[in-house]
């Protein structure tokens, strides 16, 4: 009888996925080996990658296609307030390749427009 019980091994151990989350050079809380702005507020990130054995990248994409600009002119995200009524965001994470999200880590890090145009390009 004692066979047919499911036995769970306590050795074991369950692989947890990671997070590191990537925000604006000047609102960072500690930087990585490149030099790239990490923080650990869920509002503040705009990049992040999860995994654990295969690493995801995830961008901050408007529904115009567009990347998030932080420094953008008129304050992106706030100019459309329609949509925040009706419960929709503007701007969700959205699965990239390595290449793109690693243009947006060096704008992120330069404030440089064209590392944003860059990473917007290879997107399409």
């Amino acid at each position: 009888m004692e066979n047919d019980v499911f036995k769970i091994n306590p050795d074991k151990q369950e692989a947890k996925s990671t997070y590191r989350r990537y925000t604006l050079f000047g609102q960072h809380d500690d930087i990585d080996m490149a030099g790239n702005p990490l923080t650990d507020d869920e509002k503040k990130c705009l990049a992040y990658i999860k995994g654990t054995d295969t690493e995801q990248y995830y961008l901050k994409i408007g529904l115009h296609g567009k990347v998030y600009n932080p420094i953008g002119l008129y304050s992106e995200g706030k100019s459309n307030k329609f949509l925040s009524k009706v419960g929709k965001q503007e701007y969700n994470f959205t699965k990239v390749n390595s290449k793109v999200f690693n243009m947006y880590l060096n704008f992120l890090r330069t404030k440089n427009l064209a590392w944003l145009n860059n990473a917007e390009r290879e997107l399409t």
